[in-house]
């Protein structure tokens, strides 16, 4: 969201010009990547100078060098080799509570644990999904139809929205969001039954 906001790009064109975006082969959850410039393999968003866009780097640039461990979702490891990344090298060492605190995850993970509240019951990680339930849960990454959808007055009804209410959903994109998961909690609930 930060990141669109930036770049001042509606999520359509953001996700077309500066991520792959696929259901994975296997399982079909929706999977977002950032490409990196063909030509030297690397962010977009680096320069000579650094993150041109740091205050507002997505959830994946501020855990790195960590990674999610297996075993839970508060497990991690470090990623690279400390040849790869300089920061590993320095003197001043944190632990993880403190590198996570640093680097303001915890919206993120705010958001992360509620787009996993409206996978269907029993969901894991890894776990194979019919295609149009992972075509469904790609909303929660392209707000610009999820606006679009504020726009029909049957989903405005069977969700009680007013004009305000709405007015307010299109200038608040984490309001969106959520809105967005509500959105296709309800639809699995109507496909598959109460994923809770």
């Amino acid at each position: 969201l930060r990141l669109r906001r930036t770049l001042k790009t509606g999520s359509e064109e953001f996700l077309n010009r500066y991520t792959r975006h696929f259901l994975a082969k296997t399982t079909h959850v929706p999977v977002v990547q950032y490409a990196l410039d063909p030509e030297t393999l690397r962010c977009r968003f680096v320069s000579d100078r650094g993150c041109t866009v740091y205050p507002d780097r997505p959830w994946a640039c501020r855990l790195y060098p960590l990674d999610l461990a297996e075993g839970g979702p508060e497990r991690y490891r470090i990623m690279v080799n400390p040849d790869r990344c300089l920061g590993l090298l320095e003197a001043n060492r944190m632990t993880v509570g403190e590198w996570l605190e640093h680097q303001g995850i915890a919206p993120y993970a705010a958001m992360e644990q509620a787009y996993y509240a409206v996978m269907p019951a029993g969901f894991k990680r890894g776990q194979w999904l019919d295609p149009g339930i992972g075509k469904l849960l790609f909303l929660a990454y392209d707000l610009d139809r999820v606006a679009l959808l504020l726009q029909d007055r049957t989903v405005r009804r069977l969700y009680d929205l007013n004009e305000a209410q709405v007015a307010q959903l299109a200038g608040d994109d984490e309001a969106l969001l959520r809105f967005a998961f509500r959105y296709i909690r309800s639809q699995l609930e109507q496909l598959l039954g109460d994923p809770s």
